[in-house]
């Protein structure tokens, strides 16, 4: 046995010739992410290719990092399905003190990656429904549910979708905040293919259907090569899930069975994954007609039968399927949910905050306190969820801090928060476990301290929201140079105001970009960084005025702090109500 040789001068990652417990030896990395990294390995004794995930040094001692890759590794044990990557081995290796995860090493490429080229056929798309639902249903048959049913978690080899692999089961609570795989307590996925209840809908009861309702999305995406546009704020996303998505442009003979897997309740969608492998698939009328219920049906592939009596579909020859890239690190927005027993519908808050009479208090510099108040008293008459809400909007977080509750039910609560640091949010989780009795759902937005005056300005306005505007943005990152189109709703008869809020804290007034609409207001701002480094945060800000604010029009950009002040000392001199709504974006070199 050759010596460990962990690292070489210059190489990033373990180095190729590396041995892992005499048993693996690694060829070269292939992926790496914000938590761990990915290797293509082989058996020392059989030079059998397999796929090696392995945590990253710093996050060796992490518990939620180690119980992610422990829940993997009970998930795939005992998943035998052909349609599931395969699990050979989880352990440490001694000399590096690195857990890892030794899987079945797929050479392919992923659905996303295909997709990027065009949508599939038809045919191939009933074969890739047959294969990815047959092989979940094996897993919620063993009471695992998958909750990040996407393109990218799909692998095909050579382009055979008859081929097709699930991975990356993986999910646990991550203790990360900037996941642009949104991983938490009873919720996890990328946001555009999550279900409506994991961003808090229908009791935030993730089960087997909440798969259900990801593979119509990815269903539609792989038939028609455009993704229903499905993400975007919490709020965003909770909106956007109320109701079944327009699937007008979708092929008849398959359009009845993604209505009912995209049903916002649960209960109306498909019983399981086995009566989707059982489809029969629509043959459409020729008269113009929508296809009736009674119509004939003409059947794709062979039927699934469930645990009790399916085949087999182990390949003695199996060729390798893949690893994926562990939780890269992220931006924009976070939706940490939970599961909770009883059916609770969620209201339907817009992002933004309600106006607040501003009454005048001459010569005072707006400020918040630094320090923690105790918790609120909770009153003995209000309801549970009122509670709950109360007490998020009594909470002071100290300077450069505001939280805003965007969905409250009695046992679930998600919660939007901007400010410099994580670390005053992870304060105040703990603290609403420990008086509510469960976890919050927290979104971090991290702005820059030049920022912070906008953020005190939000917490100046408080967080009520019935009348507050309501941004929309066709996108939350945006490369330098390009163009960031968007909308403004539910500002009534009132004045609005664009503003844009730059990582440096220079507030620029955009509000002659506004193009009036039936219901809306429309923009389309050109995105400028002048060359600074890195990707930055931007604040777009809508504030509706019932009269106009002089200083809400500044010709030239000026610096936040005096920009807010203001702003501020001037409606309080006219007694003026201000209601305001934030979107945060990344602006990419």
């Amino acid at each position: 046995m050759t010596p460990n040789k962990p690292f070489t001068p210059g190489y990033r990652g373990i180095a190729p010739g590396t041995r892992l417990n005499g048993i693996y030896e690694i060829d070269e990395m292939i992926g790496a992410g914000g938590m761990g990294e990915v290797y293509k390995s082989h058996e020392i004794q059989t030079g059998a290719s397999v796929a090696i995930k392995m945590l990253l040094p710093e996050m060796a001692e992490n518990e939620a990092a180690l119980g992610l890759f422990r829940r993997e590794a009970a998930a795939l044990h005992n998943l035998p399905h052909d349609a599931i990557v395969r699990y050979f081995l989880f352990t440490v290796e001694p000399v590096l003190q690195r857990p890892y995860l030794a899987m079945e090493f797929v050479n392919g490429r992923s659905l996303s990656d295909m997709l990027e080229e065009g949508p599939l056929s038809f045919e191939a798309l009933v074969k890739l429904m047959r294969r990815i639902a047959s092989g979940l249903q094996a897993a919620h048959e063993r009471g695992v549910i998958h909750r990040d049913v996407s393109p990218d978690n799909i692998i095909v080899p050579l382009g055979d979708v008859t081929r097709a692999k699930i991975i990356d089961f993986g999910i646990a609570r991550s203790a990360q905040f900037g996941d642009k795989t949104i991983i938490g307590s009873g919720f996890a996925g990328k946001a555009n293919f999550v279900s409506p209840e994991q961003v808090g809908l229908y009791g935030n009861e993730v089960t087997a259907k909440s798969d259900i309702y990801s593979l119509g999305l990815l269903l539609f995406y792989s038939l028609t090569g455009q993704k229903l546009d499905m993400g975007g704020s919490q709020f965003q996303l909770v909106e956007k899930r109320r109701r079944v998505p327009d699937l007008g442009g979708v092929d008849a003979r398959i359009r009845p069975l993604l209505e009912r897997m995209m049903q916002p309740d649960p209960a109306n969608r498909p019983a399981s994954m086995a009566e989707i492998v059982n489809w029969q698939i629509s043959v459409p009328r020729t008269d113009g007609a929508d296809p009736a219920p009674q119509m004939h049906s003409l059947p794709i592939g062979k039927p699934f039968t469930t645990q009790s009596g399916h085949r087999a579909l182990w390949m003695t020859s199996a060729v390798a399927a893949v690893a994926v890239l562990l939780a890269a690190g992220g931006y924009g927005f976070y939706s940490f949910v939970w599961s909770e027993p009883k059916m609770v519908v969620l209201p339907p808050p817009p992002l933004g905050q309600k106006s607040t009479p501003i009454r005048p208090e001459p010569n005072v510099q707006p400020a918040l306190a630094p320090t923690m108040p105790a918790p609120p008293k909770m009153e003995g008459s209000s309801s549970r969820a009122d509670q709950i809400r109360k007490y998020v909007e009594q909470y002071d977080g100290g300077d450069c801090f505001f939280m805003l509750p965007v969905a409250i039910s009695s046992a679930a609560a998600v919660i939007e928060g901007f400010g410099t640091s994580t670390a005053p949010f992870d304060t105040f989780e703990r603290a609403f476990k420990r008086d509510m009795g469960f976890e919050a759902a927290i979104g971090v937005r991290q702005v820059t301290q030049a920022q912070c005056p906008a953020i005190k300005f939000l917490s100046q306005l408080g967080t009520n929201q019935a009348r507050a505007p309501r941004i929309n943005l066709a996108s939350v990152e945006v490369k330098d140079g390009e163009t960031l189109n968007g909308s403004i709703e539910n500002f009534a008869n009132r004045i609005v105001e664009l503003l844009l809020v730059s990582e440096n804290g220079q507030v620029q007034s955009l509000s002659y970009l506004l193009k009036p609409g039936t219901d809306s207001l429309s923009f389309s701002i050109g995105m400028q960084r002048g060359g600074a480094p890195g990707a930055g945060p931007q604040l777009i800000m809508a504030v509706a005025t019932t009269q106009v604010i002089a200083s809400l029009r500044q010709p030239r950009p000026m610096a936040a702090d005096t920009f807010f002040l203001q702003a501020l000392s001037e409606a309080q001199r006219n007694n003026l109500t201000i209601s305001t709504a934030a979107r945060y974006i990344r602006l990419k070199p």
